[in-house]
């Protein structure tokens, strides 16, 4: 059995390294491209690229390559844009070299582009091995959805101490219990017995002491055998427990070391089509080159880049903003008044929004035992708000250099990143967390292919038409990362 443990993993080990290198691979024959998309990103936002930015950039762009591959014999990659025409090098690229990492869903989602149209999303379960204390063999310890356990007996089953071990249960008509502790190597002067009225405590000479008024002191020996007599009857239904360290070096064969249990289960995320068509009249191409030097094609393809961009930002949010409503999303903060009082005065009422706003951050880890807020997706009235929160709210480096059509960065309040929706409420606000591996994600989007072109065509009537498919992945991991407010009485 350890042989086979020992293969398997071997065998794990392996296929990662050859994916990592696989990865690799492709960033280095995208190498130009990406250097490029790095290059633009930096000038953008003053920042660098980050490892899993290139391999997704580079991966869809090999996507791109061979679906183009695939549907005539040479590459259709076009050129797009990032709010304004970017030349790469002198090559025609396809969107997805300058999109991927300027999406806002980078900054509010898990982002991982898909090798093939259908893939896996893998969770990794982590249960409890043997029963300890109140933990029983087989329950969940962390979860990728629902979060670490969170009883006193799970926070301390690493340890020698024993938390709410079952001992009996109350059945109305006795009051003498017997037995032995599950882990029998107790330390003396530890073991603590209860029904919850009655406590005895180990004086640490065999003698379990009780605090009831007159009560009858018990016996517990050093390999756990135990006997207490209660003042009366226990009730019926209630648990006699115990607490108690114990020595696990003196338990055979480490059975007193206790166990956990890894396991991953996968759900299948498979791309959706976005297709489009665009026309436009081959005179008013060649007049508008005329007239003001601009190719209509190329145009057309960045208009449309703007679009695919914009979908997908939205399509990503809109599932955020329907998780963070949603009955199994964390407990929602609830509404803000905005209005004050005669006299009050505005300057310091506002401020009050930051209260909300960790509120949320809270429910978000009381919920996951894993996660706190720090993202906001909010509406035009709260944006207001945010904006005027001096020495807490800080813009974005490129806030007013970029015309935002849809959702954009607006910065960041107290360290946590701010989008501004203008398609959300105007009166609501979501706040989440996004994390950097499934474990600790909420959402995650998929691209597969951002953007493929078709040549254009010009049909008889002189017409021009010109095909775009683009294909991405979303997966919902876990609704418990994001909550939800509103404001209201804003002037």
């Amino acid at each position: 059995m350890v042989g086979t443990d020992k293969q398997l993993r071997m065998m794990m080990e392996a296929q990662i390294k050859e994916q990592e290198l696989m990865k690799d691979k492709l960033s280095k024959k995208w190498a130009p491209y990406v250097e490029a998309s790095a290059a633009l990103i930096k000038k953008n936002e003053g920042r660098d690229m980050t490892a899993l930015e290139r391999r997704n950039v580079a991966q869809v762009l090999e996507n791109c390559a061979s679906q183009s591959a695939g549907r005539s014999k040479r590459s259709w990659l076009n050129e797009t844009t990032y709010g304004s025409d970017i030349s790469f090098l002198g090559v025609q690229l396809p969107i997805v070299a300058a999109l991927l990492p300027s999406l806002i869903l980078n900054d509010i989602g898990l982002v991982q582009a898909l090798d093939r149209r259908t893939g896996s999303v893998f969770y990794m379960d982590v249960t409890y091995g043997q029963a300890k204390g109140a933990i029983t063999a087989g329950s969940t310890m962390m979860s990728a959805t629902t979060g670490h356990n969170s009883t006193v007996a799970g926070r301390r089953y690493a340890s020698e101490l024993i938390e709410d071990e079952t001992l009996a249960t109350g059945d109305g008509a006795h009051k003498v219990y017997t037995g032995t502790l599950a882990y029998p190597t107790n330390v003396a002067g530890t073991v603590v017995i209860t029904d919850g009225v009655e406590t005895f405590t180990d004086n640490g000479a065999g003698v379990l002491v009780s605090d009831a008024s007159g009560g009858t002191n018990g016996t517990i020996t050093s390999a756990g055998v135990y006997a207490v007599t209660f003042a009366a009857n226990v009730v019926n239904g209630v648990a006699i427990t115990a607490g108690y360290q114990y020595d696990y070096e003196k338990i055979a064969n480490g059975a007193g070391v206790p166990e956990v249990n890894f396991s991953l289960t996968s759900s299948s995320l498979t791309a959706i089509d976005f297709p489009l068509r665009a026309k436009y009249s081959v005179g008013a191409a060649i007049d508008l080159e005329k007239a003001h030097g601009l190719n209509l094609e190329d145009e057309v393809t960045k208009y449309l880049a703007g679009e695919i961009k914009f979908e997908i930002d939205h399509y990503g949010i809109d599932l955020i903003e329907a998780a963070a409503m949603g009955a199994n999303a964390a407990t929602a903060i609830g509404a803000w008044d905005a209005s004050f009082a005669d006299g009050q005065s505005w300057f310091w009422k506002k401020f009050e929004f930051l209260n909300s706003v960790e509120k949320g951050s809270n429910n978000i880890i009381t919920k996951t035992k894993k996660a706190v807020g720090n993202f906001i997706v909010c509406g035009n009235d709260v944006k207001r708000v945010i904006f005027q929160l001096d020495n807490h709210f800080k813009p974005a480096s490129d806030f007013g250099k970029i015309v935002p059509t849809g959702p954009y960065k607006l910065g960041t309040l107290d360290g946590k990143v701010v989008i501004h929706d203008p398609f959300m409420a105007a009166s609501r606000y979501v706040v989440g967390f996004k994390g950097d591996q499934y474990l600790f994600a909420g959402m995650i989007y998929a691209p597969y292919i951002p953007l493929f072109t078709t040549p254009t065509l010009v049909t008889s009537d002189i017409q021009a038409q010109k095909g775009f498919l683009s294909a991405s992945g979303f997966k919902m991991l876990n609704e418990g990362m994001y909550t939800y407010g509103t404001i209201s009485g804003l002037i």
